[in-house]
Parts: C-alpha cells; structure tokens; sequence
C-alpha cells in the first residue's frame, strides 16, 4: 500500500471509529464489503469494466473489513482470504491496516512471504488458501469462497499454481 493509501486508510478507520456520522459507517451485515468482494470476482472473470469501481471503492473496503477483523467479527477472515485468492496470487502487504488487523485475529498461524527484492512482507494468496480450508470451519461460511472454489479455472490454475509454490517453498 503506498504511504497516501495508508494515511487514506487509517483517517477513514479512525473518522468511522470516532465521528460516526461523517462517513457512512461500515455496515453490520457485510453488504459493502461483500459487494466489493463481488466486483473483484466479476473483474477477475474479465469485466474490465469494473476497475474503475474497484478502485474508487478500495480504501473503504480496506477500512470497513480492517474494522470488522479488529471486532473479531467471525465472518471477516473468510473474506480477508477471498481477497487475496480471487487476485490469483495477491499479496496483501503486512504493514498494510488491514493486513495489521488479519495479523492480530489469527498471529502467527499463516505463514508470511518476505520479498528477497524490497524485504517487504506480505501475505501471499496461496498461504492464505491453505490456511482458510485448513480452518475454515472455525469461520463463518464465506459463500463467494465456496462458489470460486469450484470453479475449473480455480481447480487447474490458481490452486495447481499455490499448489507448486508450496512445493518449491519447501
């Protein structure tokens, strides 16, 4: 996340934590942050389309499921995996608000990937898949996640691909 993101990011967390009625806060039922999740999906499916809308919207999912993982709202890490897997290999960068609440819902129990180029850390998509059908019934039920993960392109691309990576990282 690049330095004005971060700084985009946390005024949105701390005005959504401490004004209230100056931003619209983030809803209990998921419906924005699963709307965005949504708009990713159909992006990674090839509605170009929607990377306008993707972007525009990113600081206030970032905020939004910052807050709900920081709530420890059951339903957040599902969500936070699905993130980085419908990217196909997506990183969400440790340091990153929203990668600093995953680190404090779940600690140490998903592996994190430290560039050789720049030492940044990041959680790689592939990781984070191993870790959610590992402990994905300790959740909530993320129904995008299920869908996704039966799809033929999931089966013989992104999962063959973490698949391998995991092999080459041992």
């Amino acid at each position: 996340m690049k330095p004005l993101q971060a700084i985009r990011t946390l005024f949105l967390v701390l005005v959504s934590l401490q004004l209230g009625g100056c931003i619209k806060k983030p809803s209990g039922d998921f419906t924005f942050i699963d709307r965005y999740l949504s708009n990713w999906d159909s992006f990674a499916q090839g509605k170009n389309n929607l990377l306008p809308t993707i972007k525009k919207n990113e600081a206030r999912f970032d905020a939004e499921l910052t807050i709900a993982l920081r709530k420890s709202d059951n339903r957040a890490p599902g969500r936070f995996v699905f993130y980085a897997v419908v990217q196909v290999g997506g990183f969400i960068p440790l340091d990153s608000e929203l990668g600093q609440a995953f680190h404090q819902r779940v600690g140490d129990a998903v592996p994190i990937f430290t560039s050789d180029k720049d030492g940044k850390q990041r959680y790689f998509a592939g990781d984070l898949y191993f870790w959610w059908e590992e402990h994905k019934s300790e959740f909530a039920p993320y129904p995008l996640y299920d869908e996704w993960r039966q799809r033929d392109f999931t089966k013989s691309v992104a999962i063959k691909m973490y698949e391998g990576a995991r092999k080459n990282s041992k």
